[in-house]
């Protein structure tokens, strides 16, 4: 365990050197979360997808996937320099390797949250309105630990497999995809089959859920719909999404170990 957390250390330190680790992981949350705020303002309220309790979880979902540019980042960079070459032939084992690199972009994904809900509550008091209770934030920061997991892992997986001049550019379709078909500040509620097919992907499900868990609304379909909203509620889609949920889990941490023990491996030839 010793060796794991000087290992993180070093890593912590590098991270936190980089300016980019500011602008990606703590301003774009930021800015992203009032430019909506101040988008649904001047909608007239009628922009029910940028409501705090809509945006909140799907901007911390679109947050993560920053995470996995970062952590592939500093993989492929610490490979390319020789850094890792010099430290395979220490006695770290490559779950300690992996470990050492994934609880520093853990504990960013933490500030993240942290930084997403005080931006939830500053907002709800601004509008006067509650953004949501202790036991609700607790669940909330549960739901969203997979996907922390899952966007780490994946940087860990690209950048153990490519070069720091190709890994950004991977890690990039990553975030893209997690912009468009997130259903961060998109209403695939109410798009039909579409909404199906994002749904076995890794991020419309945690965004889903996290809905679910602050009570947020569906966008209306109707009159109707604008005067009595329907919530989002834990049915059978979220049942569904915890189990894509953890299997994409699982799926990331069994690539990003294979990847990197194979990076050992043929390194050490």
């Amino acid at each position: 365990m010793k060796k794991i957390l000087l290992f993180s250390k070093r890593n912590f330190i590098e991270m936190i050197r980089d300016p980019l680790l500011y602008i990606f992981c703590g301003g774009f949350p930021i800015i992203m979360v009032l430019m909506f705020q101040v988008i649904l303002h001047y909608s007239s309220s009628s922009l029910v997808i940028f409501e705090i309790k809509n945006l909140i979880p799907g901007i911390m979902m679109f947050s993560y996937s920053l995470l996995m540019l970062m952590s592939s980042l500093l993989v492929s960079k610490d490979k390319t320099s020789a850094f890792l070459k010099r430290l395979f032939t220490s006695c770290l084992k490559p779950y300690q390797f992996i470990a050492g690199y994934f609880i520093p972009f853990f504990l960013i994904g933490l500030v993240q949250d942290i930084i997403c809900i005080s931006l939830g509550y500053i907002c709800g008091a601004i509008s006067n309105t509650l953004f949501a209770t202790i036991s609700e934030l607790i669940l909330l920061i549960i739901e969203m630990i997979p996907l922390k997991v899952i966007n780490i892992m994946f940087g860990i997986f690209v950048g153990s497999i490519l070069n720091e001049k190709s890994a950004p550019g991977i890690s990039s379709i990553f975030i893209s995809a997690s912009g468009i078909i997130g259903g961060a500040w998109m209403p695939v509620d109410t798009m039909g089959d579409f909404e199906k097919i994002i749904g076995f992907g890794p991020f419309y499900p945690s965004t889903y859920l996290g809905r679910v868990i602050l009570k947020a609304s569906h966008t209306p379909l109707n009159e109707e719909e604008y005067i009595n909203p329907i919530l989002y509620s834990f049915d059978n889609n979220a049942i569904l999404y915890i189990i894509i949920l953890l299997t994409y889990t699982v799926v990331s941490i069994i690539l990003a170990s294979f990847s990197f023990k194979n990076m050992m491996t043929s390194d050490r030839i």
